[in-house]
Formats: C-alpha cells, structure tokens, sequence
C-alpha cells in the first residue's frame, strides 16, 4: 500500500467531532463577540440562536449528500454533480478564499490576545509570527496540529463550560459581580432590542462567522473510516455542544456586563473575568482564547488546503498542488495558502484598528455565500440520488424540501444584512468582487480551455 493511500483514511467520530469544534470555537465568540453584542444588545442571543439553527441544517445537507458520495472536496463535488463544473469551481475557489479570509482573521485574533501582554508591540509583528510558525507545524503533520488538537478542543470547550458555570455562580449572587445599577436587559422590548431591529441584522454576518467551521466536516469525510456510521452521530454531537456553550455565554456575558461597555476591542470573556479580581483569571481565559485562535488558525489551514487539493484532482487548479511530502502534506497547495495569509502582517501594518472586522465579515459573506450554494444543492441532490441511485440514499434529512427552503431564504435575508453595519461595507465590497472576479475566471479558463 502506498504512503498516499495510507493516510487517505484514518479519521473517526472522534476525530470529526475534535476537528469540527477546533474550526468552529475561535476568534468568532472569543472575540467577535464584543462587537456582536455592542452592536444588537441583549437581542444578540437571538441571532447567536439562528445561527445555530442554520449551522445544524447546513451540516445535515453536508452529511446526506457526504454519505452518498464521501469525495475530497465534498459540497464542490456535489455541487458540480447537480450544477455543472462552472459551479463547482467557483464554491471551490470561493471556500478557499473564505478559508482564507478566516485564517487571516484568526491570525489577528491571536495577535491581539498577544498584545494583551505586549501592548507596546504592533499588530504586524504577531501577525507575522503566528503565520510562520503554523505553516512551519502544518509542513510537518498532515493534520498540523494534531497532536495536540484535542487538548485546545478541550481547552476551548473547557473555558466556555467554565464561564458558564462562573455565569451561573454569579447570577445565584455565590460571586460578588456588579453589572450596574438598574441593568435589567430582558425587563422590556427597549432593554432586550435598544438599537432595535436594525442594531440585531447590523450583525448578523459576524455572528454567522462564529458558526462557519463547519465545512471541514465535509472535506474530512474523505479521510473518514466508516462515514455512514460515524458522521450522523458526529454531527449531532458537535452541533448540541457549540448550540449550548454559545448561547449560554451570550446570555451570562449579557447578564453580567451592560451591552453597552461591551467592547470590540477585547474579549468580553477576558474583560469579564478580570474586572471580578479573581487572581489570574483573565489571563488564564486570554491564553485559552489565544489558544482558540491558533486551533482555528491551524484547522482553517487544514481546510484551505485540502479544497486546493481537490480543485487540482478536478483539474481546476494546478496539478501541483496535488503533490505531497512524505508526512502527506499538499505542501503546494499549503504554501500559496500560507503566502497569501502572510499578507495579513502587510494589512495589519496599514489598518490595525479595522483589520479584524473587516476580515471575518469578508469571510462570513463568502461562508454565508457557501451555506447558499451547499442548501441550494442539497435541494437538488436529494432528486438526482432518487433518481439514479436511491439505495445510497443512508441519511436523510428531516422535513426535505422545506427545510432546504427555509435555509435558502434565512441565507439569503442575512446575505442582504451586510451592508447595513458601516464596518462591515468594505467586507461586503471585498466579497462580492471576490465572487464576481471567480465568475470571470472561469470564463475566461474555460474559452482558453484550461480548465474543463
């Protein structure tokens, strides 16, 4: 057996559920969050809610479509299956890019918890740190971090389980913590929505990026020993537990802080827990959450460059990024990856203030985009695999096609949101050309024929 077929498989429930939650809890809650909540108010739980909601119905029509046909590159494969290849380049190149936008944004995460001791060092300098380090680690392990993935899973749910109980402790008065005075945020519609209906969709896209990891699922179903045992329960898993964690640091974040000196800026969780005078406590949560953004970093990576991969076996990459190393990794396709995330360093420089939000609400939009394309196939999918194959058909999803449906339109309701947040216009900008310029790409390849 060769090298290559050896580490073809390998992964299990265990290792799905680890990865999934690695890609998935970082900078997003960690982080983005303060902005979330300084924008929505207390009503932000309502949109940490929906995303849920549509982060379960997004992995179940990854999961369906996966078990019928587990190829790398799983929703760009289905896509150009029920589409046509145009279709499956652009989902493909477009998850890269958003693979990318996320790694970027989760470098300036980590930068900014780093700062938290360094306050004197510029952004760029971390940036660039982070970024040589991770893809020095990735070079060497085809899961990059994997020795040590399921500790920071654990760390990660670890300190979102612990905030949780130090919320509960609080609000039973065990822990002396003062939110100020008259601060009732579900007393009323005004307290619960302050800055009204506008204020919760302005943030919508950001906090549909806390949600986003979850295509690795789908690209590891390649590397899947038994897909059809191991995803259903998998996913079940991993979407109660990032379901609960979240909405319930949400709802104690918004208990024990006002929304309103809530800060983008830091991390509500850190702020929180280092404004109570518990020794250490803040730090301890900063290096957790600093240690969320490098798991994040590293599976995001992953992601990035298993898609080139499987754009390259689907010639619609350059055939080199298929070639791998003797540990098994593309170290192509994970070089342009690595090069184009150092890039973060040079923005940073540029706009350090602004860099984080523009960053994850370019990829939110283009995640979001991808949800669109993975719900919209899935509607078609279903019809194709009756037709032809239906005895593949293992795992289906509940309440098909109307559940696809309400995903197409909850999708794109929250697409439309993303110009109203002032910040987030150039995200929007950034995305939409991002599309429109794969579009163009495509075309022009196909009337070279370079690509088919």
């Amino acid at each position: 057996m060769s090298h290559s077929s050896t580490i073809k498989k390998g992964f299990d429930r265990k290792h799905l559920v680890v990865m999934a939650l690695g890609n998935i809890i970082g900078s997003g809650i960690f982080l983005a969050s303060g902005t979330i909540i300084s924008l929505a108010g207390p009503a932000a739980i309502l949109g940490y809610a929906l995303g849920a909601f549509i982060m379960f119905l997004e992995v179940m029509f990854i999961a369906e479509m996966s078990i019928v046909n587990p190829a790398p590159g799983s929703f760009r494969v289905h896509a150009s299956e029920v589409f046509g290849r145009g279709v499956g380049f652009v989902n493909g190149w477009m998850f890269w890019c958003s693979g990318l936008l996320g790694m970027a944004g989760e470098v300036t995460a980590a930068a900014i918890f780093t700062r938290f001791w360094f306050p004197g060092i510029p952004l760029w300098v971390f940036c660039l740190i982070y970024s040589v380090a991770m893809t020095a680690i990735n070079f060497n392990d085809v899961r990059g971090l994997s020795k040590i993935e399921m500790w920071l899973a654990f760390a990660k749910v670890a300190a979102l389980v612990i905030f949780v109980l130090f919320g509960i402790l609080a609000v039973l008065r065990v822990l002396p913590i003062s939110t100020g005075i008259n601060y009732t945020p579900f007393s009323s519609l005004g307290a619960f929505m302050p800055n009204g209906m506008n204020g919760l969709l302005q943030a919508m896209i950001l906090m549909l990026f806390s949600y986003t990891g979850t295509g690795i699922i789908g690209l590891a179903v390649a590397d899947t020993n038994e897909p059809e045992k191991d995803l259903p329960p998998a996913i079940y898993i991993i979407c109660l537990s990032i379901t609960v964690l979240y909405l319930l640091s949400i709802f104690f974040i918004i208990v024990m802080r006002p929304w309103n000196t809530v800060s983008g800026a830091t991390s509500p969780f850190v702020d929180i827990l280092q404004g109570v005078g518990i020794p250490f406590a803040g730090t301890l949560l900063n290096i957790i959450a600093l240690s969320a953004s490098v798991s994040g970093l590293n599976s995001a990576m992953y992601s990035a460059s298993r898609m080139l991969d499987s754009l390259s076996r689907g010639k619609q990459a350059p055939a080199l990024f298929q070639f791998k190393n003797k540990n098994g990794v593309p170290i192509y396709a994970l070089g342009v990856s690595s090069i184009v995330l150092m890039l973060t360093a040079v923005l940073s420089y540029f706009m350090s203030e602004s860099i984080f939000i523009i960053l994850i609400g370019a990829s939110g939009f283009l995640a979001m985009f991808n949800w669109l394309t993975i719900s919209v196939t899935h509607l078609f999918y279903r019809k194709k695999v009756l037709r032809e194959c239906p005895e593949k058909l293992k795992y289906k999803v509940w309440g098909y096609p109307s559940v696809t449906l309400l995903a197409i339109v909850l999708i794109l309701g929250i697409l439309a949101t993303s110009p109203l947040y002032p910040g987030q216009v150039a995200s929007f900008v950034t995305g939409i050309s991002i599309i429109i310029l794969l579009i163009i790409c495509y075309i022009s390849l196909k009337l070279l024929r370079v690509v088919r």
